[in-house]
């Protein structure tokens, strides 16, 4: 797509280089509002030197204008791309946080399973109380 509008600028851009080249003889009155008294004014104007007026000045306004949207649409990549950061951030923090959840789950699946086997044995120990209390009452 840029190369068809590459093509079609450069085509129209040798196409008003033609037609000033073919003016360059030519003149025409271009009227204008003198300020002084409020009436046209008609002046004699190279045909050659009109047609690039307007082709330069046809640059500039296409070049501002361009620059213009150019601006905005860099504002919005630019926000984009710290909305982006910013989630990837707390991805990266979230994903920190489940690491140390995790770790923490760990911990205390340990700490359990150490309870667990404290409490057996603790049951055995009182299993083997109770039997000698038993003998005791039993002599």
């Amino acid at each position: 797509m840029k190369k068809i509008f590459f093509i079609f600028s450069i085509a129209i851009l040798l196409l008003v280089a033609y037609v000033a080249i073919m003016n360059v003889e030519a003149s025409f009155g271009v009227n204008y509002l003198k300020a002084a008294n409020g009436e046209y004014s008609t002046e004699l104007v190279n045909g050659a030197f009109y047609t690039l007026l307007i082709l330069c000045s046809g640059i500039f306004v296409g070049s501002g204008i361009l620059s213009l949207f150019l601006g905005i649409q860099n504002d919005k990549v630019n926000a984009y791309k710290r909305e982006l950061e910013r989630t990837s951030i707390s991805g990266e923090a979230n994903s920190s946080r489940v690491e140390v959840l995790e770790a923490k789950i760990k911990t205390l699946e340990k700490a359990f399973n150490t309870v667990v086997d404290e409490r057996t044995k603790l049951e055995i120990q009182i299993q083997d109380l109770n039997s000698e209390i038993d003998k005791l009452n039993k002599n």
